[in-house]
C-alpha cells in the first residue's frame, strides 16, 4: 500500500511537459521511465526511435492512471509498436521476482534483435530500474553494484536491490 500512496502523492510532478520522463541506459538501445499513454507512442518513436515497449504495469496501474487497456493495445498496434506487457504489482518485489526470468528473456530477445526498447512501469522509479539492472547483470556481464550505479547515474530511482541480491546470489 505504501507504493500506491507514493504514486498518488507524486502523480502531480510526474510526466514533465505532459510526456513520460525517459532515461537512456544502454547507448541508445534501452530506455527506462514513466508510463506512456496512447498519445505518447508517436513521440517515443520519433524522439527516441523506440521500436518496442516492455511494460510492467498491471491492470490496477492502468485503472489508477485511467488508461483503458483495450484502447492502449489498439494504439500500439496502430503505431506498429510491439508491446510486451508483464503485469507486475507495484510495490511488490516478490511479484517482480516471480516474473523476472520471463521479462529478461523478452527484453533480451528484443535487444539482441537490435530493437530500441522502452522499459517502463508507472513512474520509472522501482520496477523498471530493477529490471534494467537485472538485464545488465544477466546479459551485459556487469556486477550487481556496477549495474546499480549505472542505472542510478541515468535516472533517480529506488530499485529493489534486496530482491536482486536474492535473484542473483540467493541471499
Amino acid at each position: 500500500m505504501a507504493a500506491r500512496s507514493w504514486s498518488k502523492i507524486s502523480h502531480s510532478f510526474l510526466r514533465p511537459a505532459g510526456r513520460p520522463g525517459v532515461s537512456a541506459v544502454l547507448e541508445g538501445r534501452l530506455w527506462i521511465g514513466e508510463y506512456p499513454t496512447p498519445d505518447d507512442l508517436p513521440w517515443l518513436q520519433s524522439a527516441h526511435g523506440i521500436e518496442a515497449v516492455v511494460s510492467l504495469q498491471d491492470d490496477i496501474d492502468l485503472a489508477y492512471k485511467s488508461i483503458d487497456r483495450a484502447l492502449l493495445e489498439r494504439a500500439y498496434r496502430e503505431h506498429d509498436l510491439p508491446l510486451h506487457r508483464f503485469g507486475v504489482a507495484d510495490g511488490d518485489p516478490d511479484d517482480l521476482l516471480d516474473s523476472l526470468d520471463e521479462i529478461l528473456q523478452a527484453l533480451h530477445g528484443l535487444l539482441a534483435a537490435g530493437r530500441r526498447v522502452y522499459l517502463h512501469c508507472n513512474g520509472g522509479f522501482n520496477r523498471a530500474p530493477t529490471v534494467a539492472i537485472a538485464y545488465l547483470c544477466a546479459h551485459e556481464g556487469l556486477a550487481l553494484a556496477d549495474a546499480h550505479d549505472l542505472v542510478k547515474a541515468c535516472r533517480p530511482c529506488a530499485p529493489y536491490l534486496t530482491a536482486l541480491r536474492r535473484y542473483f546470489h540467493g541471499s
